[in-house]
This record gives structure tokens, sequence and C-alpha cells, in this order.
């Protein structure tokens, strides 16, 4: 369920994205009943980014979102909203998935009114609007919509209040897929224009990417890596990193100076190794199934799921390693089928053993 946290809206009128506040988190700490569920955290946001944040449960990044809306206090660092900390930071919004909405006014009302406090021209146009672009199409009690709905319009009210800065924790999680990423986009355009500064929390790794100026990858309290999400997707070879950017398999190879040899195929490495024998990092969709006489492995498929535009199979090659394949939909592999595999020429990362 939605909650949306009540903001002190801004007097002006909408303006260009340098009137977003600027977000920032040094040497922050959080203990919780003994443990440390943050550590040392430095994180900055400037005004109007958007930085997302994804990691397993447990990372931390809910707390983070706590200490950014003050709902919690750092036990060692600052966390600074506009360059001010503690009792006199204004107060950021958050649209968190599990706390419900009050249960009285309805929907449109609650958008209109949030728009008036704004200093909206037209509220009741505003707040069409912004229901247009959330695809809310009902005017029900907020006690009586459903998740979905409630997410809505927990979007649509907080976009109506013209926040300089946002948090969204897993905001759009209760979303079919298709709708999920129309209205991540259009989001994504509200916040620009906007320019409401924003750290965005998601379990999707895709939508992740897909927003953020800025990724940022948590793992056990502490932030494992960060950059742009191409830079970040890109580093395969962190287990930590891996882990939660997708899944990946590990083949065995030899660096050669400034290229690796994998199943008869020679790849530039895509960070320098030393000479010798490694494990050589892939992700699915750099395996591709090749003809008989090709350079690659033998293989012998078992498990194959099919994923909409795609199939991702699991196949076992000749030296027992698993790995996983990406391949066209409409490609069927059956259990136990052989197959031959090998890399596409990418850039290859690798793990020295």
């Amino acid at each position: 369920m939605v909650a949306v946290t009540p903001v002190d809206p801004p007097a002006s009128a909408r303006e260009p994205s340098a009137r977003g506040w600027s977000i920032s988190l040094r040497g922050v700490r959080r203990d919780r009943a003994g443990a440390c569920v943050l550590h040392d955290i430095d994180l900055d946001i400037g005004p109007g980014g958007i930085v997302a944040v994804v990691g397993p449960s447990g990372c931390g990044a809910s707390t983070l979102l706590r200490l950014v809306t003050g709902a919690e206090r750092a036990d060692a660092g600052t966390v600074s909203v506009d360059g001010r900390t503690g009792a006199a930071a204004p107060r950021v919004p958050e649209v968190r998935d599990r706390t419900p909405p009050t249960r009285l006014g309805r929907a449109t009302a609650s958008v209109i009114a949030a728009a008036r406090n704004a200093g909206a021209a037209d509220p009741a146009a505003e707040a069409h609007r912004l229901l247009a672009l959330v695809d809310l199409r009902t005017d029900a009690g907020l006690s009586r919509l459903a998740l979905g709905d409630r997410q809505r319009w927990a979007l649509a009210r907080v976009l109506a209040s013209r926040p300089r800065a946002l948090v969204l924790d897993d905001a759009l999680a209760a979303l079919h897929t298709a709708a999920r990423a129309e209205i991540r986009d259009r989001l994504v355009r509200e916040l620009r224009k906007l320019g409401a500064t924003t750290l965005w929390v998601t379990r999707d790794t895709t939508e992740a990417a897909a927003v953020a100026d800025e990724l940022v990858v948590m793992d056990e309290g502490r932030i494992v890596a960060r950059g742009c999400p191409d830079d970040v997707y890109g580093r395969v070879a962190d287990a930590a990193v891996a882990e939660v950017l997708g899944p990946v398999s590990m083949v065995p190879g030899i660096v050669e100076g400034t290229v690796v040899e994998v199943w008869g195929q020679r790849l530039p490495l895509a960070h320098a190794a030393h000479d010798g024998h490694c494990e050589v990092v892939v992700r699915p969709e750099h395996v591709v199934l090749i003809g008989a006489d090709a350079p690659g492995t033998d293989a012998v498929v078992e498990q194959t799921t099919f994923l909409g535009s795609v199939r991702r199979s699991t196949v076992r090659t000749v030296d027992g390693r698993r790995v996983l394949v990406e391949h066209a939909a409409e490609h069927r592999l059956h259990d136990h089928a052989r197959v031959r595999i090998a890399l596409a020429p990418v850039p290859a990362t690798v793990l020295a053993r």
C-alpha cells in the first residue's frame, strides 16, 4: 500500500531544474538493535538529479531513505537537505508501497487540494493532468482504491505538491509490467520538468538503469558501486554488484597480454589482468548459440524459461560448467538437447585465480 509523507509546498511556480534541493550524506552510520545497518555512507545528489539505489533485501536502502526524509536520525555523520541539517532541514516527501493512505476523501479532490496548496493557477486542470499521467481512472474513496491505484494516486498527489526533492521507495511495485514501464517514463519526464531532486530505491534493476543519472548499488549497509548506469552495469567482476544487477556465469579462460582465450576464441580484455588462468564473467546476453563447426564449446540444455521477448536457457558445458544463455524466443530448446555455444565478440571481464 502507499502513503505520501506531507510536505510544505514551495510558494513559487514551476521553474527550471536548478530549483531542486541538493541532498548530501557524509559519514552516515545507523545502528538498530545493536547491529549497524548503514556503514559510513557518503552520497551527494545535486539539484534536479535522479539517483537510483538497488540492492538485495536488507541492504539498508530503505533506512537510507528514512534518514533523508527525517523519519530516522543518523547515529553518526550528517544528512543535509538544501544545505541544512536536523530540524532546520526542509522535509522531503516520500512515496512508498506499504503504508495505507488516509481513510477519508476521494482521489481527485485530494490531488486538487495538493495542487491548490502548491499555488497552481488552475488546480483542477493540474490535478486531472497528473491523474492522467499516472493513468488513474477512478475517483473512488481513498480507502477503496486497489493497491495499484493507491500507488498511482500517491504519485499524482506528490507531483501536484511540486516537490523540490522527493524520495521513492519501490513506488511502482504494485503496477503490472507494461503499465510500470510506461508510468516510469512519464514520471521521469515530469520529475525532470519539475527539477525535483530524486532518490529512487527499487528492486527492479532495469527500472533503476532506465531512470538514473547515477546508479548506486548497496550491500550489507555499504555502497559497493556507484556511477552512471552503463559503467556500473559493466562491473560484473565485483561479486556483490553482479548478484544485484543480474545473473552471470563463470567460465574458464587464459589471459595472454591484452586478450583472453575462451573456448578457442580470443577476446579483448575489458580491464588489464595478469597472464594465466582466470575465470571469465559473462552475462546471458553475451552467450550465443552457434553452428557445429564454429569456435566454441559443446553443451547440453538443462532448462529453458520463456521470458516474453527472449528465452533464457541453462546449459551444462563439456567441462561441467553451468552457463546461462539468452536467445530469441522463437528458438525453442528442449531439455537434454545438444547445442554449441560461444561468447559474443565483446570485451571480457575476468577474475584472476
